[in-house]
């Protein structure tokens, strides 16, 4: 009798145990599209079975198995930075190319190449005051279009600026929300166990991948502690320390809660991107602008200022005139000149166009960076196009990385439907014997009872 008793506890147990595991399934399937969730397992225990020492056997949970592999995670965060950064970079840089556009029916190579060709109009008649108008008024479209360029230049400045504030703050709401799921690890032991309070950490871990490189460390009660680039701490438990931008200076920086400049300890992602451009690759090219703007100009000045005018005089005020110290480009203007005031003649030969040939000649003389002037603006603007390429091929493998190392991870741990569909089977199987055995086992008890009367 007391065997019987024993065999029936075992099967009441087994179908608690087979129970559970269907439960585990039914957990995998409602999650099958949440995001950062990997799949669980039921393990089964078969218990030692020695009647001689009491051990009845039967079998026991060994609790829940969580598929997650950390290794395969850090992969698709590492790639998923390199993504982020290339993705801004080349977002970002598209914004300026059309600004260096190599067009020959507008923008500043068309500026150029029509003030050479007024000049060049000025080489065979010098004395033409409507040539000396034209030739005036192309000066100004130059200075025009140096101060637009530039123009633009700013405006990809200040989109580079926005995007350091923009993804400073989004660090600091997601890492904000994974304190607050340290907090519920923090309340609840249990928490710990819970499969969508896990894939809500790792989805925003992951989100966070993609903004800056981070090192996490997984603490024996479950919560996360955050360093920016392995040195910052941006959280432990359920305090947070949020990072500021400052874009007021010369370089923008990324503030920590000590007000130190640490934006040089991000070495990938969405923010290296931003910091890099508004500190580097964009004030490169607005130091290239300026210097065409002012090498040009001080040329057109310097040939005009070894002139006379067409009274014979030596120029009273230059042609261009720039603040170097505000940006040549951005401040390129032209003085108020008559046109019987251009020295297009040499003090030995009035009224002839010695100096008007030297300025039409400018458009073959190669004094900037040993190419012409025209050739030095085609080589900022080819620069420009093969960073935006570059930006744009990196993207493209990073995408493909990223959806390899997507792929590794699903293959881990993944929910896959038919294999639910499968250990779902074979859990109700399990379940139906085991109630079909504590059934036949009732039986016997009623049996023995009967006899026993």
């Amino acid at each position: 009798m007391g065997n019987l008793l024993v065999s029936l506890r075992n099967a009441a147990g087994a179908m608690r145990v087979f129970e559970r595991g269907m439960a585990v399934v039914q957990g995998n399937v409602t999650n099958v599209s949440t995001p950062g969730y990997a799949k669980q397992r039921q393990i089964l225990q078969s218990m030692r079975f020695d009647l001689e020492v009491g051990l009845p056997g039967g079998v026991a949970s060994g609790g829940t198995l969580d598929s997650r592999s950390e290794f395969a995670e850090a992969g698709v965060r590492r790639s998923l930075g390199f993504l982020g950064e290339a993705e801004e970079r080349a977002q970002h840089l598209q914004g300026l190319e059309p600004v260096f556009a190599l067009d020959e029916n507008s923008g500043l190579s068309r500026a150029m190449n029509r003030m050479f060709q007024a000049f060049s109009a000025l080489a065979v008649a010098p004395n033409d005051s409507a040539g000396r108008r034209v030739a005036l008024d192309r000066a100004g479209d130059l200075a025009r279009s140096f101060r637009a360029v530039s123009q633009g230049v700013a405006e990809g400045l200040r989109s580079a600026e926005r995007g350091v504030v923009e993804q400073v703050e989004r660090i600091n709401g997601l890492v904000g929300q994974v304190v607050e799921v340290n907090r519920q690890f923090q309340s609840d032991f249990r928490a710990q166990g819970d499969a969508g309070l896990q894939a809500r950490m790792n989805d925003l871990l992951e989100q966070l991948s993609e903004v800056a490189d981070f090192t996490v460390l997984r603490q024996e009660d479950g919560t996360a502690t955050l360093y920016l680039g392995g040195q910052t701490l941006l959280a432990i438990g359920a305090r947070q320390y949020e990072l500021k931008a400052d874009t007021s200076g010369q370089q923008a920086m990324v503030l920590d809660a000590g007000g130190l400049d640490v934006a040089g300890q991000v070495s990938r992602g969405r923010l290296h991107a931003v910091v890099g451009l508004r500190n580097e690759v964009i004030p490169a090219h607005q130091a290239e602008l300026d210097g065409l703007a002012a090498a040009l100009a001080d040329r057109v000045n310097t040939l005009l200022g070894g002139g006379v005018d067409m009274s014979g005089q030596p120029p009273v005020q230059a042609l261009f005139r720039y603040d170097a110290a505000l940006g040549a480009a951005r401040t390129l203007e032209v003085n108020d000149l008559a046109p019987a005031e251009l020295a297009l003649a040499s003090p030995a030969s009035p009224g002839g166009n010695a100096v008007a040939l030297e300025l039409a000649g400018l458009s073959q003389e190669k004094t900037a960076g040993g190419v012409t002037f025209s050739e030095y603006f085609g080589n900022i603007a080819a620069a420009l196009g093969r960073q935006v390429a570059g930006a744009q091929e990196t993207a493209g493998t990073h995408r493909q990385l990223a959806a390899q190392a997507r792929q590794l991870r699903e293959d881990a741990q993944k929910v896959n439907l038919d294999e639910e569909a499968i250990a779902l089977i074979e859990f109700q199987r399990s379940y139906q014997a085991s109630a079909r055995l504590v059934q036949t086992l009732n039986e016997m008890t009623d049996t023995v009872l009967n006899m026993l009367r």
